[in-house]
């Protein structure tokens, strides 16, 4: 076996590495080699590394050395707080060097641009200065992340070199150590020349935002903290009990501090002088700095370590501190740490075995059998989206009494630069499954929130609030506690019932199933009854039209106006078919005969009218809406995701085996040879591009490419369906989306350029790729020997 490299002379990760593209190298203290990427320049990804775990708001480490976006107190909304900003520097041989590859910070994205196709957002990167001078850069940075880890290595011509490991204990299986609001920041110094160096070492913080008025800013205090093994500072706000609770510990771990002061940011003058003074720190200043002298023998390596902890327990629904005319919540993360000492010193305490736990769950994955290294590296980064994206919200007002203590109110946001809402319930149907194989009961928190939800006619909730809210007053972003019954109707149920069916397969938990299967049941009758006069084939059709009252009208997932969606239905109606098939297997669990017969009916009459409206022969056609004749021949690409949803929970295909191959081979000639990254929405019957309004022509969206994929493993054709995911993931790599989820792929041309979406959560759909490789069912992966249990067993 390879023995890991974990010595102080040596780099974290070879040097020379090719640039943006799928590498296997050996990394320090990995016992194999990984598989990533290494970054250096051009492409740029437009987001860095989040550090941060389970509800704890995150901090960016761009690659160009900055700080980036920040969530750690709170400002969570777009525009997100952007601190762009360094926060390492080196003096050494008369020289200083600020450790950032250029002076380019990024300006936040997107802006609205009415000239764009549907949706009208641009999010192509843009820059300004900020401002640097007097002190000396390095040439480049190689940069690999590996979510909750980042490696950089600064390359120049300082006579010392430096690396950086930075990381946060994102534990799979491990919610109380995951939801540690702290992160480690390990620099190490090597000096490879053949005479000693002496130098300074400084990490600067630029702190959190004060309250308005003089009163909170003489509250801000600036505590020293001497105590075994770690030394620093502690600065707080002096607030309590509301939104403006804000603290954070930076100390030193192991040693103390040579000098303390102010924030350094972007005074290239106090940078310059690191080796002499830091910046006098004013009544009300939240910034700090900190500077290590060192001495180097030729040839010496050392590593320093600082710890940032923070503490900010309390955020508004309206998504910033001032937003003090909405509710306010309280994080989960501060039942189990007390304030950003606690969470300092559990780091200081238990480094060592965090850490080399995170490389034990992550090499599980490097070295998991018949999963690619691109995927490996995949699956490992997209669970960043958990960070960038999770609040959970202890049991208090204004959370109702159906609120279990020990459960609170866990949610994801669906895009908090783009479409702030919590808890959309297509975008948890498309990307929960990591939480349900990794935090369960962050799983079971949010399904007990639909349950309790759950309006009197039995539909689910859209949102748990937000931004699309139908009623005015449930818009605020970071909700939890205004319901909404939104749009898309037509599919919120299946959403519902697939992720509960989802928890009960994965943790074979039948006290659940007891426990949900009236909502289920409730849920699915409301679905199945929204056009009657179809009768039980309308488990195939959309709505009753006028429905959805909203600007899009009746709509599904793919909301575009163009080309909609009327009378029956071949996307919306397999999924729904998977739905009532997946209820069929909960009834037969408990009991309900009469439901099972019940159920039987509905699929019956789908599969009839599936195949007299809308089989054409090669592919299933996009709609039929018999009684105006009106109908849509168009190729839909992801027309089969009824299908991956019964071969992943196990339940019969919802359409003729025969059939779902010619389907494939009609996908696979037009939609999928239409892109080059991926698979398009609509093609026309004769495999041409569909000149299409709303998306536009070349637009898919990436978890949709995911599903898509899968049907083609699932049905036995892996090689392809590996083809279309690499086509994908290569496409996310290339363009620096790899911590930036990505939604919707731009249609006015075939580019690939992301046209909407970061953050998405939605994209963490790819977990459910190692099972349809193995053609098993989504609890696949937990059993002996698979990724999942392989993951949690090295994780402890």
């Amino acid at each position: 076996m390879t023995k890991p490299v974990d010595n102080q002379s040596v780099r974290l990760f070879p040097p020379h590495l090719l640039h943006a593209t799928w590498q296997t190298f050996q990394a320090q203290a990995y016992p194999h080699p990984v598989s990533g990427v290494i970054y250096r320049g051009e492409p740029r990804p437009t987001c860095g590394v989040p550090l941060g775990g389970l509800d704890t708001g995150c901090i960016d480490l761009e690659p160009d050395g900055m700080l980036g976006y920040s969530t750690l107190f709170n400002h969570l909304v777009n525009p997100r707080l952007l601190l762009n900003v360094p926060f390492l520097g080196l003096y050494c041989a008369g020289q200083a060097w600020v450790l950032v590859s250029d002076t380019n910070a990024k300006l936040d994205a997107p802006v609205h641009d009415a000239a764009l196709a549907f949706p009208h957002t641009d999010y192509t990167p843009r820059y300004k200065d900020i401002g640097l001078k007097e002190v000396r850069l390095p040439d480049s940075i190689d940069y690999w992340g590996h979510y909750p880890v980042v490696d950089m290595e600064f390359n120049g011509e300082a006579p010392v070199e430096v690396g950086l490991r930075a990381w946060s204990p994102f534990m799979p299986g491990d919610e109380v150590t995951s939801m540690a609001p702290v992160a480690m920041f390990e620099v190490t110094l090597r000096n490879p020349g053949h005479s000693p160096q002496s130098g300074t070492l400084a990490f600067s913080f630029p702190g959190f935002e004060v309250a308005p008025g003089e009163q909170a800013r003489v509250a801000v205090s600036r505590s020293p903290i001497n105590e075994d093994g770690l030394h620093g500072l502690l600065v707080d706000s002096g607030q309590r009990g509301n939104a403006w609770q804000m603290s954070y510990c930076l100390a030193i771990h192991g040693r103390l501090p040579t000098r303390v002061g102010g924030p350094l940011n972007t005074n290239g003058e106090a940078w310059k002088n690191i080796s002499r003074s830091l910046p006098h720190s004013t009544e009300g200043e939240t910034g700090t700095s900190m500077a290590i002298d060192f001495d180097l023998a030729a040839g010496e390596g050392k590593t320093e370590s600082f710890i940032l902890a923070w503490y900010a327990p309390h955020w508004r629904a309206g998504g910033t501190p001032s937003h003090s005319d909405t509710h306010q919540f309280t994080h989960m993360y501060a039942a189990h740490y007390t304030d950003a000492l606690a969470a300092a010193r559990y780091m200081a305490s238990h480094h060592t075995d965090l850490f080399s736990r995170i490389v034990a769950w992550q090499d599980s994955v490097y070295t998991t059998e018949n999963i690619p290294g691109w995927l490996a590296d995949s699956l490992v980064n997209i669970l960043h989206l958990i960070t960038e994206d999770s609040v959970w919200g202890q049991a208090a007002e204004p959370l109702g009494e159906w609120c279990r203590h020990d459960d609170g109110l866990f949610g994801m946001c669906e895009c908090p630069r783009g479409c702030p809402q919590i808890e959309c319930i297509p975008c948890s149907f498309y990307g929960n499954l990591p939480l349900v194989y990794f935090f369960p009961h962050a799983a079971l928190s949010t399904l007990r929130g639909y349950k309790a939800y759950q309006f009197e006619d039995g539909r689910p909730p859209w949102i748990f609030g937000g931004c699309t809210a139908t009623i005015p007053g449930n818009r605020p972003p970071y909700e939890l506690a205004l319901p909404d019954k939104g749009y898309q109707t037509v599919l919120n149920g299946a959403c519902y019932i697939v992720m509960a069916d989802r928890y009960w397969q994965v943790t074979h938990d039948d006290t659940f199933l007891l426990e949900f299967y009236v909502s289920l049941k409730r849920c699915n009758d409301f679905s199945m009854n929204l056009r009657p006069a179809y009768g039980l084939s309308q488990v195939v059709a959309m709505p009753t039209p006028g429905t959805d009252s909203n600007s899009l009208g009746d709509t599904e997932w793919f909301e575009a106006p163009e080309p909609g969606w009327k009378g029956y239905v071949t996307h919306a109606g397999g999924v729904r078919m998977a739905q009532v098939a997946i209820m069929r297997r909960m009834a037969e669990k408990v009991g309900d005969a009469q439901y099972v017969l019940r159920c039987d009916e509905w699929l019956r009459a789908g599969a009839e009218a599936l195949d007299k409206y809308l089989w054409s022969g090669s592919y299933y056609l996009n709609f039929h809406e018999p009684e105006t004749g009106t109908q849509s021949d168009l190729v839909f690409g992801y027309q089969l995701d009824g299908q991956w949803i019964a071969n992943g929970h196990g339940v019969p295909g919802v359409f003729p085996d025969a059939r779902v191959r010619t389907t494939l081979e009609t996908l696979r000639r037009a939609n999928c040879a239409i892109s080059q990254s991926g698979a398009v929405n609509y093609a026309s019957a004769d495999g041409a591009p569909a000149k299409v309004g709303g998306y536009g022509t070349y637009s898919y969206s990436p978890p949709e490419l995911f599903m898509l994929a899968m049907t083609y493993m699932y049905a036995g054709d892996k090689e392809f369906g590996l083809h279309l995911l690499h086509k994908c993931l290569s496409n996310l790599m290339r363009w620096g989306y790899v911590w930036d989820g990505t939604n919707i792929i731009r249609g006015d041309m075939d580019t690939g350029q992301r046209a909407f979406g970061a953050d998405y959560y939605q994209d963490m759909m790819l977990w459910a790729v190692p099972a349809a490789l193995g053609g098993v069912p989504l609890s696949g992966p937990c059993q002996p020997g698979g990724i999942v249990a392989r993951m949690l067993e090295a994780a402890l």
